[in-house]
């Protein structure tokens, strides 16, 4: 197949776009929303994927909000952006257009991703490796090569492997949100890849970090990962690495706040070397990381407040008013001096954020868009 985007241009500064997956069982789509310069969001426009989705089940119901358990849904890496659709399970790769990213092609067709219920997926250019979690009956990770844009034959093709992962479920779609995989993502070198596990979010069941090295010869994960228990990590949900270092990282703990980590190199093995109780949120399960504030944000799904975390202090800083309204923050992501956070309810909150303070500057109002159930992840284009 030819390249959609024959000859990839830089990326203009004035073409900027957030991304978010509809996880919807009749299709899964993505919707892509204008950022201006002044941080606001405008005219969004839906891509349908040719895709299914699936929401996971709490308590033998389907969940409308936070459909997957997980972050990092949606992944954006130069001119190409990355999703999955979890009741097909498939994986799908996407060219987005310079001129007005809110332009999706296709590249290639949906790729199955070899196991069940896919949650999250992170990508490293520099290795061409996909790797997606998944959360169902047949739960782990799955790698793919990723051919760029611009090459002569651009797409996804999966490299066989599938690595399981002790996730306690026996059927599709799994119950959550406990014992459940929350994250994958790359360490800032590329060097491994590390996931997260929440298991039932008490001491005597507590989560998992499992550490994937890569094989630099072959670009490739080496099959045995590292597992970590340090004790105190309970229910796990979101990995973010502090900046361009690999042994930082905070992850987003639903029974209680935030704890920071360690990684050892080269054994990967991680060691908690704080636990941050966030008591003015619940279930804080999201976190976006502002590298020129050195702040990292938590979120919780039942409560719209975010919460500024001072990175080097290991503190509470600040947190930002929300309208009740909003019912609860989920999937974000922090640009320049704006924090973005998808919503409870149909829409999308901007707010702009500096070392001491926070406030809110626009609510998006996406219910034209229909159903709010199924959406999920929060990605940019345009850094």
């Amino acid at each position: 197949m030819s390249s959609p985007n024959k000859t990839l241009q830089p990326v203009p500064a004035t073409k900027k776009a957030l991304y978010f997956l509809d996880n919807n069982p009749f299709g899964t789509s993505i919707v892509a929303i204008t950022l201006s310069d002044d941080g606001t969001l405008s005219s969004p426009k839906r891509t349908l994927i040719n895709g299914v989705g699936l929401l996971g089940r709490r308590a033998n119901r389907p969940t409308n909000m936070d459909s997957l358990f997980s972050q990092d849904s949606v992944v954006v890496n130069g001119n190409t952006l990355f999703t999955i659709s979890p009741g097909s399970d498939t994986v799908h790769m996407f060219a987005i257009s310079p001129d007005d990213p809110r332009n999706v092609t296709p590249v290639g067709g949906p790729v199955k991703t070899g196991g069940s219920f896919p949650v999250s997926l992170t990508y490293s250019r520099k290795l061409g490796l996909l790797a997606v979690l998944h959360s169902g009956h047949k739960g782990g990770v799955s790698t793919f090569r990723v051919n760029e844009l611009g090459s002569e034959n651009p797409g996804i093709k999966p490299l066989g492997d599938f690595f399981p992962l002790p996730i306690p479920q026996t059927a599709t779609p799994p119950l959550g949100p406990t014992n459940t995989a929350g994250d994958i993502v790359f360490n800032p070198s590329e060097t491994a890849v590390f996931v997260v596990l929440k298991f039932d979010g008490v001491a005597k069941f507590p989560g998992h970090v499992f550490a994937f090295p890569v094989d630099q010869k072959t670009a490739t994960l080496v099959p045995a990962p590292v597992q970590s228990r340090p004790a105190g990590l309970l229910a796990p949900y979101s990995i973010t690495f502090v900046g361009n270092d690999d042994t930082k990282a905070i992850l987003s703990d639903a029974a209680f706040g935030a704890q920071f980590i360690q990684v050892s190199y080269p054994s990967l093995e991680v060691t908690l070397t704080k636990s941050l109780t966030i008591s003015m949120t619940s279930a804080p399960c999201w976190t976006a990381y502002a590298a020129h504030l050195n702040i990292m944000f938590v979120l919780g799904g039942f409560d719209p407040t975010p919460v500024a975390v001072d990175v080097e202090k290991q503190d509470i800083k600040y947190m930002i008013t929300a309208p009740a309204e909003t019912l609860g923050g989920f999937d974000s992501l922090v640009y320049s001096d704006y924090l973005y956070v998808l919503q409870g309810a149909a829409g999308i909150s901007v707010f702009k954020i500096d070392a001491n303070d926070g406030k809110l500057v626009q609510n998006l109002d996406l219910s034209a868009l229909g159903s709010r159930d199924g959406w999920e992840g929060l990605a940019l284009y345009g850094k």
